[in-house]
């Protein structure tokens, strides 16, 4: 595959794999149940979201840059990409994984607001699901994508400058100072 082709597939992807990372921060990540005796028991469960606000944050930017390569030029297509890898790079170090002190605390927390709760023995045994894999997962392939924004960035194609604004545009040649003029007395914008 050239890399001209690569343009497509990687705008693509990074739309995919920043809605994938953040789905999976939405789904259940930890759960436990509460129980005390005498009372009902009930499910506690926390989601991604919920451990660690900054995963689902830090995916919508993988999205955004996913459409920022879109309209951007092969410059700040490199800043876009450092940016994809850098972002990808620390929700990979922020995702709580399995066991962690900060997903076992979010258990806690919800556990606490829970009407079964009457102290840390009436909570059950913290099983993990498997969201936290699929988050880091798809940062890391977001860091790869990165990757190749910064690397291919000059070679893809680029909007043409009928999307400028129109004072960006040159006036045509042969237009003299004083046909200008003439045409700003008529009321007519010789730069458009």
């Amino acid at each position: 595959m050239s890399r001209r082709r690569l343009y497509a597939p990687v705008v693509l992807a990074t739309l995919a794999v920043g809605g994938l990372a953040f789905f999976a921060a939405g789904r259940t990540w930890a759960e436990a149940q509460v129980r005390a005796e005498g009372l009902a028991s009930a499910d506690v469960a926390v989601s991604g979201t919920d451990a660690q606000p900054l995963v689902s944050a830090l995916a919508v930017v993988v999205v955004t840059a996913g459409l920022a390569i879109l309209a951007a030029g092969p410059r700040m297509r490199r800043v876009v990409g450092v940016l994809t890898i850098l972002v990808s790079a620390g929700a990979i170090a922020l995702v709580p994984r399995a066991g962690s002190s900060t997903l076992d605390d979010a258990v806690r927390s919800a556990a606490e607001k829970s009407p079964a709760y009457t102290g840390p023995s009436s909570l059950g045994d913290i099983s993990y699901g498997p969201w936290y894999l699929v988050a880091i997962a798809a940062f890391a392939v977001a860091v790869v994508l990165g990757v190749a924004m910064v690397r291919f960035a000059g070679r893809w194609p680029t909007m043409s400058s009928r999307y400028d604004a129109p004072s960006a545009r040159r006036p045509e040649r042969g237009a003299s100072d004083g046909d200008m003029w003439k045409a700003m007395d008529r009321g007519d914008d010789p730069t458009a």
